[in-house]
């Protein structure tokens, strides 16, 4: 019986511990979706499910995305957690609430870096946080 409740114990004590890890998404290969901007209202990020996104592309080191109206496409830089994009090209179109996409555009043209711990995001400039992204496979 004492056993039993020993090898009870160490599951619940293994599980208790392996539970907590997630697992890190890698910055290329993973759609990143724009989960918080200080400039950005949350009604806007939330619009459109592909508004205000980011995708690495590793084999030829080119940032992609979209903002709440355009596309966008840029060289990136990496060296350990530095991180430098641009200058991005994009599509032309005008909508309205152009201020946001002029905003997300400047951050990224900021960015000097980055953290990521399990599935979250963020984009640094001098060391402080500008936007979070939440993050989710690419599609193969």
């Amino acid at each position: 019986m004492n056993r039993i409740f020993a090898a009870v114990t160490l599951l619940f004590a293994l599980t208790a511990c392996g539970g907590s890890s997630q697992k890190e998404l890698p910055l290329e290969g993973t759609t990143w979706k724009l989960a918080r901007m200080e400039s950005i209202p949350a009604s806007a990020v939330e619009a459109e499910e592909d508004a205000f996104t980011l995708e690495f592309n590793a084999a030829d080191t080119l940032v992609a995305g979209r903002t709440n109206c355009n596309r966008f496409f840029g060289k990136y830089e990496l060296a350990g957690k530095s991180l430098k994009m641009g200058p991005l090209g994009m599509t032309r179109m005008a909508c309205p609430e152009m201020e946001y996409e002029d905003s997300f555009v400047r951050m990224l043209d900021g960015v000097d870096g980055y953290e990521i711990k399990g599935s979250e995001l963020k984009l640094l400039d001098g060391g402080q946080v500008v936007a979070e992204f939440r993050g989710t496979p690419a599609a193969e």
